[in-house]
């Protein structure tokens, strides 16, 4: 066993001889210690590859190296040492970056080691996970996770230069009619020609992402005015728009831009990307190559108007909207313990239309309030069906937005839906994503508790995609994390994603949570997952999303194929 080497830093001789006497009765023995009265150079002393963590003595100074560490991303774990537990002290020194604390008097061998050795193995998973998920495995392009990191960047330059900085949102058009017409090859072919084109199109301090299936987002540096924006953004739409040999097929490839201007729409990374989109839908609206900027009223054409828009505003009301569900399994013993409710939209000319297809112009119509509660009241709806069916021990899962968690009368207009419908709480999970939960944590924990009152138990979805702020994490009402199915696609060959899932899956463990893997669709993707101890996946291995009125018979078979 390597050992790992402990810096201590303290100004009382006490601390040294009782830390380190501590470490020194570890078994196996596996901690050499350093001593420091106090650090002259403070960051250097902390990057320093030789330490594997500090256990710093809590004075004056500590918030500001805490600070410090934080600014500079040292990957080296602080443990504070403090003289009282304190809750609104070890709150602060959590939110500053310390890893864990100890309390002078309460030092116990084995918990000094257990605080050790978790420290240092979190902040390792941590880091592998900061350094193997930034990237796109498709397009060598960032990915959602290190274009957030950029743009944050980005936005801080900008404040600090006083110039401005610009997010595009670009969506391909017509890219599930070519998948479709000509296979996933050649779809994956098209978005690599196309990540290539808008690299090459970039100035240095730009930055491209792919974050979705035929999604792109490019950062903007140094913007001096809108119309720099527009420029750039139409020299992006003619290259895309350069013929493309797909499949021995020469393609003429439209996208849709949307643009978002930091600091006119925002000064972070959610506003600026939330912007950004609503205003690539409404191009979208627009046949051909179009750019918007982001106004805070936009407008539709007419014609998008009337096929859309006006459908959409009515469809709550018309009963056009139904819930779908998808399977979560349990890995143990393949059987089925929970669902995910999905909402579909029944168009009564264009047919089901996926949720990704008008949820964006939803938001931006302001409509997802009456649609989030009446999801909610359906999926109640659904366990009390699903208890006469037998099916009791099912869990029904509904996503919350940002914007309706933070709705006011959130908690009310759940605890009224819970006494309509009679429902049993406890089989009601809701499932968050980590920016909603994480931009404002101590304010999402404080609705967590009034809603785990009711009953209501939760899950952190799309987990890993925020990984910066995991710390806080702990801190929170979650019982179950669900990893993000970009992390679940390519296993088990692709190296990255295999480290990305055992460390995410190892971090759910040591909190005592539930790991769920969205997006499995191989026999291989599930046999790894079940090799690492995941708990339960879901994906179109088992089951797409289905009507309700599938779920006992899906139920039945699955039963059957298990005792098979």
């Amino acid at each position: 066993m390597s050992s790992k080497n402990v810096l201590i830093i303290s100004e009382l001789q006490a601390d040294h001889h009782t830390l380190t006497a501590a470490l020194g009765r570890a078994v196996p023995q596996r901690f050499t210690v350093s001593c420091a009265n106090t650090l002259e150079r403070p960051v250097e002393a902390l990057i320093d590859k030789a330490n594997d963590a500090v256990i710093l003595a809590y004075a004056p100074e500590t918030d500001y190296l805490l600070r410090l560490a934080a600014k500079h991303d040292i990957p080296t774990p602080i443990i504070v040492l403090i003289d009282k537990h304190t809750p609104s002290l070890v709150e602060k020194l959590k939110s500053f970056g310390a890893m864990d604390f100890l309390v002078r008097g309460q030092i116990h061998d084995d918990l000094l080691h257990r605080i050790i050795d978790y420290s240092i193995d979190l902040k390792h998973a941590n880091h592998k996970i900061s350094l193997l998920s930034n990237q796109d495995t498709l397009t060598g392009a960032l990915n959602r996770t290190g274009f957030r990191a950029h743009i944050r960047r980005a936005v801080e330059r900008s404040e600090r230069n006083n110039v401005k900085a610009a997010l595009l949102y670009i969506d391909i058009d017509g890219f599930n009619a070519i998948n479709e017409q000509y296979g996933e090859a050649a779809g994956d072919h098209l978005v690599q020609v196309i990540s290539k084109r808008l690299a090459a199109k970039k100035r240095n301090t730009d930055s491209v992402a792919r974050i979705g299936a035929d999604q792109f987002a490019v950062v903007l540096e140094d913007i001096h005015a809108e119309e720099n924006v527009e420029m750039i953004a139409r020299k992006m739409l003619s290259t895309i728009s350069e013929v493309i040999t797909v499949a021995d097929q020469q393609l003429a490839v439209t996208a849709s831009i949307g643009a978002s201007i930091c600091p006119d729409h925002g000064t972070q990374y959610e506003d600026l990307f939330d912007c950004a989109e609503k205003a690539m839908v409404q191009a979208k609206s627009v046949p051909g190559s179009t750019v918007f900027i982001y106004a805070d009223k936009l407008q539709l054409n007419p014609a998008s108007q009337a096929s859309l828009a006006v459908d959409l505003r009515h469809a709550l009301r018309r009963g056009q909207f139904v819930l779908h569900f998808q399977p979560q399994i349990e890995l143990q013993n393949h059987t089925v313990v929970g669902l995910e409710a999905l909402i579909r939209w029944d168009h009564p000319e264009r047919g089901m239309v996926r949720p990704d297809e008008f949820l964006p112009m939803a938001e931006d119509m302001g409509l997802m309030q009456g649609i989030g509660y009446w999801v909610i009241e359906q999926a109640a709806t659904a366990c009390n069906w699903l208890a006469q069916e037998g099916l009791d021990h099912i869990e029904v899962a509904v996503n919350i937005s940002f914007n309706q968690f933070r709705d006011e009368k959130f908690t009310d207009v759940v605890r009224e839906i819970i006494n309509k419908t009679g429902v049993d709480a406890n089989r009601l999970e809701f499932e968050l994503t980590e920016t909603s939960v994480l931009r404002n944590p101590k304010e999402a924990k404080h609705v967590m508790d009034a809603l785990r009152d009711l009953g209501i138990c939760f899950s952190l979805d799309d987990f890993g995609t925020g990984y910066s702020q995991l710390s806080h994490i702990s801190d929170l009402p979650i019982t179950a994390l669900k990893i993000d199915q970009s992390f679940v696609s390519e296993l088990p060959g692709n190296k990255n994603q295999a480290g990305i899932c055992m460390a995410l899956m190892a971090f759910a463990r040591e909190l005592d949570l539930t790991v769920v893997a969205e997006g499995a669709e191989t026999q291989e993707q599930v046999q790894f997952l079940t090799a690492h101890l995941c708990h339960q996946v879901q994906g179109y291995f088992y089951s797409p999303a289905i009507p309700l009125d599938s779920v006992p018979r899906f139920v039945q078979e699955q039963m059957v194929q298990t005792a098979t």
